[in-house]
Parts: structure tokens; C-alpha cells; sequence
């Protein structure tokens, strides 16, 4: 007999990889005979992967206050998490709360409810002095005071005794973002890789690359935020340019040119000559994104810090060759030469370098596409993730450890 599985996340109305694999996770367990339930503080289908919401039950707290008040907006978090905890189902089997604020909905419905088992998806670290640190990290803040430091360490330190310390399982994508989770909260935690669909990203073969013919199209996808280091290929195309070779980059993914960030990578653009080489798409529908990643002539992921990064695999499906950062998850399971290229991270000159590689070297462009497609059909899959979450879930309420 099937579960029933409260699926918990914080966002339901922006187009990422969060709001995909919780989807996706859905609607598998709910072909394998569990009934799923998702939950959101906002969601808004047009706004999001409008086609996997089909069939899956969706209930939605609406909006809550936000303000520049670190301790207003801790509060007003916690309030709209026991908001919704009150709306979960009280014969629910399970909770799978995703990403950050959502644990906290497990936390209140466990206390105020049922005590369930509830197995928390950590896509990202979700603590304020963790996100401080990779903002420094990432060269993108000035240093802050003692007294908020302070301050930022005693809500995080009350979050992890209250909410996290809820949790039964902590699941993350990568095993850096593992070692975190014992550094931070004293827990362990199970790895599980993301997926995809194959046949949503179909194999489109690829030959060497002539930059004396055409402009080298360059793609990177991902909602801009500091830890992108999305100005790593600004600085990439404006190096190459310099050498003669003509390059385009498209970024792919919810652009708000008001955020601070959108507006640095902005005045970088003009400054250094580049913007009517660069296109800040926005989101797009999933036809032309899927355009985005066959047309494009190389993928490259520069983010810092960052989990997993779902993108990389898909282009890979798609068979773009892919330069991915050795501090970005997906990493982990790639090997340099082989399926991929890896650069050091906050290094332009090393992704300038690696584009060099490929367009001097047509075999390596050429076996890059293979071998990449090869290595996500044998390795990553929504069934396959499926299958390990469940394993998960039904370890925790069985109260079994999954090795």
C-alpha cells in the first residue's frame, strides 16, 4: 500500500531546479502508487514548469510579508511555516520539505500535529552565516559588522535546535554539501543525485568547432545571484575577443535587472565592451530552451559553491560540452577529458583556456558531446532519483538507515 507524502517547497512560482526536481519527484512516487500532496508558501503554474503540475494536488499559503529586517523577516518565516503546517494533511505518512524555510514547515506540523518522519531535501546550506561566508567567498559583499555577525549566528544556531534537529533524514546532492551538514548541524547526511529526463532533452550531434565561420555561442543558465559568477564569462568573451575569436553567450534563467547583482553584471557588460555580446533571456518557454542548449556550441558553468547544478546534465543530454567549476557539485561525478572539461574556480583565464582546447582540438569537442550524453544515460534519471528518495522515505518511516 502506498504512502501518503507531503511534498513541502518554499517556491512554487519561480522556473529552477528546486521547483523541477520536487515536481518531478511527485509525480514519479505518484506513478508508483503513493499519493503526493505538494505544499507552497507561493505557487503560480504559469510561472513555473507549468506542464508538471498535471494531475498532482497543490496547496498554497499565498504570499508573506517580507522586509529588510533580518529578525522581522526570521519571524515572519517561522509564522508562514506554521501557517502552513496547519494545511497539511493530518493523515499525512511523511514529510519531504525542500530547500530552505520549508524544513520549518516539517518542524511545526511535527510539534503542533503529528510527529511524523519527515526527510528534509537540503538542496543549498540554508543558514544566514553560510550564506555570508559564500557571498565573501564569491566576492560579492562587504564585510558586515560584529553585532550582525552575532546576531546571524544566534538565529542560526536557534533554527538548527529547533527546526533541523526535527529532521529524521537530511539528504543533499553532493558530498561536499555532506561534510556541511556535519559541520553545521552535527548530522549526517545521504547523498542523492538529482536527474532528468532523457527524452525531454533529446542527443543533437556536433562537429568541431571554426571560430573563423561563426560566432562561438556560449551558454550558462541559472537564476543570477552572486554565487553564479556569471561575470567570470563576461570577462571570459571580453579576453577572447581580444584574441580574435568571436563569441556570443545567452544566460537562461528569471532575470530581475533591479537585483543588485543583475545590475553589477549589467555595468560590467558595458564597461568592458561586451553587452551586445551577451543576452539576458529571462525565463523562456521549454521550447526555446531546449533551443538554447541545441544550438548552443558550449556550456559553461562557473558557479562557486554551488549544489549539484542540474543544467550541466542537461546540456550534456543535449550534447553540448560542458566546462564546469570544480567547486560547483556536479563535479563530483565528472571527469576532466573525459566527459567534461573542469576549471578552477573565479578563473576566467581557465574557462578562456578550456574554450581555446576545444576549438583547437575538434576530437576532444567531438567525444566531449558523446561521451557526456553516454554518461547521463547510464547515470542520471528522475527514476533513478526517485528510487534512492524512496529508499530514503521509507527507511525513516520503517526507521531504517539507508546506507
Amino acid at each position: 500500500m502506498g504512502m501518503k507524502i507531503a511534498i513541502i517547497v518554499r517556491r512554487l512560482n519561480v522556473k529552477g531546479g528546486t521547483q523541477k526536481q520536487a515536481l518531478f519527484l511527485a509525480r514519479t512516487l505518484q506513478r508508483h502508487g503513493h499519493q503526493v500532496t505538494l505544499y507552497s508558501f507561493f505557487a503560480d503554474r504559469a510561472r513555473s514548469h507549468a506542464d508538471l503540475f498535471e494531475g498532482l494536488p497543490v496547496v498554497a499559503l499565498g504570499m508573506y510579508p517580507a522586509s529588510r529586517n533580518v529578525l522581522l523577516d526570521f519571524w515572519n518565516e517561522y509564522r508562514a511555516a506554521r501557517a502552513l503546517a496547519r494545511r497539511i494533511d493530518r493523515d499525512t505518512d511523511i514529510l519531504n520539505p525542500h530547500d530552505q524555510v520549508s524544513y520549518r514547515v516539517a518542524y511545526y506540523f511535527k510539534k503542533d500535529i503529528r510527529n511524523i518522519p519527515s526527510v528534509w531535501m537540503m538542496n543549498d546550506m540554508p543558514t544566514k552565516t553560510w550564506g555570508y561566508w559564500r557571498e565573501r567567498e564569491c566576492g560579492s559583499r562587504r564585510p558586515a559588522s560584529f553585532a550582525r555577525r552575532m546576531l546571524w549566528s544566534a538565529l542560526d544556531a536557534w533554527d538548527s535546535a529547533t527546526a533541523v534537529k526535527a529532521q529524521n533524514r537530511i539528504v543533499v546532492l553532493d558530498n561536499r554539501d555532506r561534510e556541511w551538514v556535519r559541520d553545521a548541524f552535527g548530522k549526517d547526511a545521504v547523498v542523492v543525485r538529482s536527474g532528468l529526463d532523457h527524452a525531454q532533452f533529446p542527443y543533437h550531434p556536433r562537429t568541431g568547432l571554426d571560430a573563423g565561420r561563426h560566432p562561438i555561442k556560449i551558454l550558462s543558465v541559472g537564476i543570477p545571484f552572486p554565487h553564479r559568477r556569471f561575470e567570470d564569462i563576461l570577462v571570459a568573451i571580453r579576453l577572447l575577443r581580444e584574441r580574435g575569436v568571436d563569441t556570443s553567450c545567452a544566460i537562461v534563467g528569471d532575470y530581475d535587472s533591479a537585483h543588485p547583482y543583475a545590475k553589477k553584471l549589467s555595468a560590467y557588460a558595458h564597461a568592458a565592451g561586451v553587452a551586445a555580446r551577451i543576452s539576458f533571456t529571462g525565463r523562456v518557454p521549454d521550447a526555446e530552451f531546449l533551443r538554447h542548449y541545441q544550438e548552443s556550441d558550449i556550456f559553461v558553468f562557473p558557479c562557486h559553491l554551488q549544489s549539484w547544478g542540474l543544467a550541466v546534465f542537461e546540456a550534456m543530454a543535449c550534447g553540448t560540452a560542458v566546462i564546469v567549476s570544480t567547486t560547483a557539485g556536479a563535479s563530483e561525478v565528472l571527469t576532466d577529458g573525459e566527459n567534461a572539461l573542469l576549471v578552477p574556480p573565479k578563473n576566467p583565464k581557465a574557462i578562456v583556456a578550456a574554450i581555446e582546447r576545444l576549438i583547437a582540438t575538434p576530437a576532444l569537442y567531438e567525444s566531449l558531446s558523446r561521451k557526456g550524453r553516454t554518461f547521463v544515460e547510464q547515470n542520471i534519471s528522475w527514476e533513478r532519483y526517485a528510487k534512492d528518495m524512496l529508499e530514503v522515505l521509507e527507511g525513516a518511516v520503517s526507521g531504517r538507515n539507508r546506507s
